[in-house]
């Protein structure tokens, strides 16, 4: 499908909207430090991480009214799930993704609806035991017809909790 400059756009800046406002909202201060690295004008997050197990987790974060829900099945490096974002009134985006987790970064490709167009995008987050921290950033549109982040690592992690799985 092919998105005009406004629907492109509007769509940067919904997310980058929601990214900024849930990471302002859920700041927890939980007494933990963090190991950075500044990488050329960059700051890298380096955490230790613990092994995940195999099965499925579900991450839950709500702010207010709007809500990210992560939900995963991980088998050894493979990776699937669906990752919802639901603004209460705004247009919900879901994406439905496979991909390889290395270390603790899933790299995975999904298919995305939202705003009634569906695309092929690139979806990466950080998978934790307790957390996913679900990443942010521009994306262009790849020669693959794939949306891709434009800068991998200047893309913002917001992090989303563990919680039960609804059966």
């Amino acid at each position: 499908l092919i998105f005009n400059k406004k629907n492109k756009m509007k769509r940067i800046i919904t997310l980058g909207a929601c990214a900024i406002l849930l990471t302002i909202s859920c700041q927890k201060k939980d007494g933990k430090t963090e190991k950075t690295t500044t990488v050329k004008d960059s700051v890298v997050e380096v955490e230790e991480v613990a092994s995940v197990a195999d099965g499925e987790m579900c991450f839950l974060q709500v702010v207010s009214k709007d809500s990210m829900m992560l939900t995963i099945k991980k088998e050894g490096e493979n990776i699937s799930g669906t990752y919802k974002s639901v603004p209460f009134e705004k247009d919900r985006k879901t994406i439905v993704f496979t991909g390889t987790l290395k270390d603790s970064l899933v790299t995975a490709v999904g298919t995305a609806m939202a705003e009634g167009t569906t695309v092929k995008e690139e979806f990466i987050f950080i998978l934790n035991t307790d957390k996913a921290g679900v990443k942010f950033g521009e994306m262009i549109e790849g020669d693959d017809g794939v949306y891709r982040y434009k800068n991998k690592n200047s893309a913002s992690a917001l992090y989303i909790n563990k919680t039960e799985c609804k059966k």
